[in-house]
């Protein structure tokens, strides 16, 4: 397997997107692609395996992949060419990332003990716009473990409002205080 760089990879389809106005679409099929690759582990390294003649593993691609934009494509074959396309997830993430700095989106995540309620969701999402100035796209996970309250993840950011760090917190201090 030769290791690529992702990240110029991803940067340079990225701005040929741009280019192009084909951002949004090529995001999406991303997506698809990713979801494919995940679903399909032996495909995958079908197209990465150097037993199957380039030729071969190519023509595999067009015959999957022939409703993909032209670039997303080739950029597809590109990977397969350089039996790099075991790296195609992450190129889709450093595709996104790009896309949402350009756009001023900010993907977060709250991990709560219970769901959140679509007014919550709301409620979060303004207060995290208003304090980043971005779009906020708020996904939740619930972990049961966290007891209660929220921790919230975004743009490398941990906010650890969870009662279970509360708890950690106070059993440390309390450690402390123990001569």
């Amino acid at each position: 397997m030769t290791m690529i760089n992702t990240t110029d990879y991803s940067r340079a389809l990225y701005e040929l997107a741009q280019e192009t106005g084909a951002e949004d679409t090529i995001l999406e099929e991303m997506k698809t692609v990713c979801h494919i690759f995940a679903e399909n582990p032996a495909y995958v390294a079908l197209l990465d395996t150097p037993a199957v003649a380039k030729a071969q593993r190519l023509s595999l691609l067009d015959e999957s992949f022939s409703t993909l934009s032209p670039y997303h494509l080739n950029f597809l074959k590109i990977l397969c060419e350089k039996q790099g396309i075991r790296q195609y997830p992450a190129c889709a993430g450093g595709y996104e990332d790009l896309y949402d700095q350009a756009h001023g989106i900010l993907r977060a995540t709250a991990i709560t003990a219970v769901k959140m309620s679509q007014a919550q969701v709301e409620t979060l999402t303004k207060k995290l716009q208003t304090m980043t100035g971005k779009t906020v796209q708020l996904q939740n996970n619930v972990d049961q473990e966290i007891l209660g309250g929220v921790t919230l993840r975004f743009g490398g950011v941990q906010l650890d409002g969870s009662l279970q760090s509360r708890l950690e917190e106070l059993r440390q201090s309390l450690k402390r205080a123990i001569v």
